[in-house]
C-alpha cells in the first residue's frame, strides 16, 4: 500500500484511494531537495526506495507539478515558501 513519508502526514491510498503519491525523483540533487523539504535525513531511520517511498499529493501546489513539495502543517501548508539551492538545503 502507497503511503506518504512526510512527517505528520497519516495518508494512504488506502485511506485515500483517490490520492495521487509521487515517487522521488531519479536525478540526485533533485532527489535531495526532496527530502530537505519533507524535513528528513537519510540513514538507518529514513531510505528512499525506488517504488516504495512516496510523497502524497497534498503537499504539492497545483502548479508545481512535481517540481518540489512545498505545503506542510509546520509551514501553515504553503505559507511559508522555503527554497532548497540543489545541494539539498
Amino acid at each position: 500500500i502507497q503511503s506518504c513519508c512526510v512527517p505528520l502526514c497519516f495518508n494512504s491510498k488506502k485511506k485515500q484511494p483517490y490520492l495521487l503519491f509521487h515517487s522521488f525523483p531519479n536525478d540526485e540533487s533533485m532527489k535531495r531537495c526532496w527530502i530537505w523539504a519533507i524535513r528528513r535525513d537519510e540513514g538507518a531511520a529514513f531510505t528512499v526506495r525506488k517504488g516504495s517511498t512516496f510523497v502524497c499529493a497534498m503537499h504539492f501546489t497545483e502548479d508545481e507539478d512535481r517540481a518540489l513539495p512545498s505545503r506542510f502543517s509546520w509551514n501553515n501548508w504553503g505559507d511559508q515558501i522555503q527554497i532548497c539551492n540543489n545541494n539539498g538545503m
